[in-house]
């Protein structure tokens, strides 16, 4: 099996294909070869990103699999009528097709005719470290785009509390950060790097992860990762993880009073011990190793 990884390295789907490279090897002559597809990855519109995808795999000489990350929902709107039909170019461009949660299979079958595979996205417990002291804030790991959830949280924070998005604003939405500094105390930090990324994680007052349309999501394996316990909002996806992984998560309905109830006790934003975080790595390659062998048969 050989891996193509494209992206940003600090870009989440791009971290999450290198690190699977890492972990299942690379053959030197591989007779296939995997990608991890997001749309933006791949251009600046749903067309565009799809036409370098068919591109691409039209000029290998090997078939191609294929992770989707993000999984467009049906909710009627043109946008995402548009990126469906990017989506339904890149399946038909590869030989199998891997998503990341029962919930972006169904997303998925909606517009096109797959079966996906289905490997949850794993979770590498961080090496034990000091744990800082709490920075007094609501804090969101990853990109700042529209509808992710920054929003909501800025209404929703508690007196005396601001809200901090440890990462930066996705392409083409830097004027995004200057409506949510209107709605509330917020800290954009930027891109954090992988060494500082641990103490940021574990300094959090309180891990949040407001995403509402969420398919599948990394973040919230990062706060797993880290020994914490995210609140998220009660949803398709966020409820198959907390089946899989009963006590991982803090879900809610309302946010209000759930960060409330958060900043008053901290300690519940914490993993009990023994709380099962998802599959590991070993068992994430294991599962692709049988995508791998059924594509090739």
């Amino acid at each position: 099996m050989g891996h193509l990884v494209v992206g940003p390295p600090e870009h989440g789907v791009t971290r999450c294909a290198r690190e699977l490279a890492l972990a299942a090897g690379d053959a030197a002559a591989p007779d296939l070869l995997h990608v991890h597809y997001t749309d933006r990855l791949f251009g600046p519109t749903a067309e565009t990103s799809a036409a370098a995808f068919t591109e691409l795999a039209r000029g290998l000489d090997r078939p191609l699999v294929v992770t989707l990350h993000d999984v467009p929902p049906d909710d009627g709107s043109v946008l995402q009528q548009r990126r469906a039909r990017a989506y339904a170019a890149v399946v038909d461009a590869a030989v199998a097709v891997v998503v990341s949660s029962h919930h972006e299979a169904a997303r998925l079958r909606a517009f096109a005719d797959v079966a996906p595979h289905v490997v949850p996205l794993p979770v590498q417990p961080l090496p034990p470290g000091p744990v800082p002291p709490p920075d007094g804030q609501v804090v969101v790991l990853g990109f700042v785009y529209p509808g992710k959830g920054h929003a909501e949280a800025l209404r929703a924070l508690p007196a005396g509390v601001g809200l901090t998005a440890l990462g930066r604003a996705s392409d083409g939405h830097d004027d995004l950060l200057a409506e949510l500094a209107a709605l509330g105390p917020l800290t954009v930090t930027g891109y954090v790097p992988d060494d500082e990324l641990p103490s940021r994680l574990r300094a959090a007052s309180v891990p949040l992860a407001p995403h509402r349309h969420v398919s599948a999501s990394g973040s919230i394996g990062s706060w797993l990762a880290a020994g914490r316990r995210p609140l998220v909002p009660d949803v398709a996806y966020t409820r198959e993880v907390a089946s899989r992984c009963p006590g991982a998560l803090w879900l809610y309905d309302d946010l209000a009073p759930a960060l409330a109830a958060a900043v008053a006790d901290p300690s519940l934003t914490w993993l009990a011990p023994g709380t099962p975080t998802g599959p590991t790595m070993a068992e994430t390659v294991a599962a692709h190793r049988v995508v791998w062998a059924t594509a090739a048969s």
